[in-house]
């Protein structure tokens, strides 16, 4: 893994530290940021707000990862709200929200209804196409949405999305293999209680060794989001579609992946473009799975594309 991708989770991460300058969330109701207006979590509010928004303009909506928050798209949002209405997602169990409900039976419904409730609050024109944008899980749920057909789309953007289920869809028998290997050793863990056995996921997609490094808080932050993330493993198995339903989707899509990224993720951006009949891929050279802070001008400029 490249030195990049590690100070990708660790810039991610501590952008959330409370050492760090941060604007709090009564800070960010009371005022505006860089001139452009933020709406989040109201302070008294007892109903959970599942957005952050920023800037004016045509509607992109951003969907993070697993083990992350709505900081993935800090640098990227703030050059795309000079000129666009930016909607970050904050997924369930994540950014301060509750946890779902589904963890015996988990179901991509769980996320798509909050997406599609965001969307129905926040869009002024009914109906107005969106640029949707996902990153690692954030891309699963993404592409889910897009399959689902609920949502107008006018564009769709997925940087490295784990939708792990794509190799049963093609019948790659390899990938699934170790996909399957991974995920039975990282349960195995759970159920051990391991310590920080969230960082198996980070090495996996990150590269090994790229969990270590990181420092304590950090770690000791990801911790509480294990259960969320095995929830997440499984949504990436189980949301399933034919092949068909891939090639039906004519979406303008654009699939990201990095030259240092894991070769799961790498094969899974490979199949998509293949199966996704108006995709087209990119890669970005020296980037691994964290690339969208680590390589966020490089994102943007494929966003703009």
């Amino acid at each position: 893994m490249s030195n990049n991708s590690h100070v990708q989770v660790n810039h991610d991460r501590i952008n959330n530290s409370p050492n760090n300058n941060q604007t709090t969330t009564s800070e960010i109701n009371a005022t505006k940021v860089n001139n452009i207006e933020i709406n989040s979590t109201e302070v008294n509010s007892t109903a959970p707000c599942y957005y952050e928004q920023q800037g004016s303009g045509s509607p992109i909506v951003f969907i993070h990862g697993s083990f992350a928050t709505t900081s993935t798209w800090k640098k990227i949002v703030q050059q795309l709200a000079r000129t666009h209405h930016c909607i970050s997602i904050k997924l369930p169990g994540h950014c301060g929200m509750p946890d779902p409900d589904d963890f015996s039976a988990p179901n991509i419904d769980t996320e798509l209804k909050i997406i599609e409730s965001v969307i129905a609050e926040l869009i002024q024109q009914p109906g107005q196409p969106i640029h949707l944008i996902g990153h690692s899980f954030g891309g699963v749920v993404a592409l889910a949405l897009a399959l689902k057909g609920s949502i107008k789309i006018q564009e769709l953007t997925l940087f490295e999305p784990v939708s792990t289920w794509v190799f049963e869809s093609v019948n790659d028998q390899e990938m699934t293999a170790q996909v399957n290997a991974f995920i039975q050793d990282y349960r195995q863990g759970i159920n051990n209680n391991d310590l920080y056995v969230c960082g198996k996921v980070i090495d996996f997609w990150g590269g090994e060794g790229a969990f270590e490094p990181l420092p304590d808080f950090i770690k000791d932050g990801m911790v509480p989001l294990t259960a969320n993330n095995n929830r997440h493993w499984a949504l990436c198995e189980n949301t399933y579609h034919q092949r068909t339903s891939l090639n039906l989707l004519t979406i303008p899509t654009k699939l990201v992946c990095g030259s240092a990224s894991n070769p799961v993720a790498q094969a899974i951006v490979h199949h998509l473009r293949n199966e996704l009949p108006n995709s087209k891929q990119y890669t970005i050279p020296g980037a691994s799975h964290f690339l969208v802070t680590s390589h966020a001008i490089e994102c943007l400029d494929i966003i703009n594309k």
